[in-house]
């Protein structure tokens, strides 16, 4: 198999671990992955904000770029994901592919007619790959939450490869990993990220509610694929502890993380040491 390979910004900057596990577990699995050349953001919530038609052509610029490739796209952060496969949606509009070509003819980017898909690296490693043969160190003892949040399998139309009300996608690779799934109630609810600057107070609420859940199933870890719940679960958890006078000491993990752990991959290898709520205790656990 091989894919085009779209990064997006998160991942070489504050989600570098997500791009190092994502790689070398591809890698693993005999996936090749080639990044496209002359990537650029996707836009995310912010580009759409200003216009919609911009938004959309920002994505579809690395669909185009994609289709030069004749490869699937493939992104591991939710949001460039869900941001790219609206885009294709929209270029099947023939009134929106008009208005969105127009933008990128002057970007001198053009659409072809070679139809791409865009996958998540959580469907293709749950719908195209038999993981269960290649497991090496089965993650026995380890309780995991799996939190999907907004993007990752919402809206159906767009997505439609889990339930956007109750996605199991990466409960059943946990599993498959040999760890133990909570049941986590919340796990399509909002982690507050697109808040948090204009309102912090209510994002650090709706981040709480998460790890105490998490906390009160007695999860080892949170597992995820979107470096922006990651900010909020992670980056943000020491201020939320400070705040509401409490302790959680959470790791947060990538899904790709923890399935490299599980086929035996060297914990340095999937950049796990680059997180900032140490993992320490899920290595202990796992005695690695």
């Amino acid at each position: 198999m091989k894919y085009s390979y779209y990064p997006g910004c998160s991942l070489h900057t504050t989600a570098k671990e997500f791009d190092i596990s994502t790689k070398v577990v591809m890698e693993e699995l005999a996936i090749e992955l080639r990044e496209l050349e002359d990537w650029s953001c996707c836009g995310g919530s912010v580009a759409a904000g200003v216009s919609h038609d911009v938004g959309m052509a920002l994505a579809a610029r690395n669909v185009a770029l994609a289709q030069k490739q004749n490869l699937d796209l493939l992104a591991s952060c939710s949001g460039c994901y869900n941001k790219s496969a609206r885009a294709v949606k929209a270029l099947e509009n023939e009134t929106e592919k008009q208005r969105i070509t127009a933008i990128l003819s002057e970007m001198g980017i053009a659409v072809s007619d070679y139809n791409i898909r865009v996958r998540n690296v959580v469907d293709v490693l749950a719908n195209d790959v038999d993981i269960a043969t290649r497991i090496k160190k089965p993650l026995r003892g380890l309780k995991v939450a799996c939190y999907y949040g907004c993007l990752l399998t919402k809206p159906a139309d767009i997505t439609g490869w889990d339930s956007p009300v109750f996605p199991m996608s990466m409960d059943k690779l946990s599993q498959i990993c040999g760890a133990e799934v909570v049941d986590f109630r919340s796990k399509t609810k909002c982690c507050g990220g697109p808040i948090l600057v204009a309102k912090q107070d209510v994002a650090f609420d709706l981040t709480k509610n998460l790890l105490d859940e998490a906390k009160s199933l007695g999860a080892d870890c949170i597992v995820l694929a979107c470096p922006l719940c990651a900010t909020n679960l992670e980056l943000r958890q020491p201020d939320i502890e400070n705040k509401y006078n409490v302790s959680y000491n959470l790791p947060i993990l990538y899904i790709t993380e923890i399935i490299g752990l599980a086929l035996g991959i060297k914990p340095s290898k999937l950049g796990i040491n680059k997180h900032i709520v140490s993992p320490k205790s899920i290595l202990t656990k796992l005695g690695l």
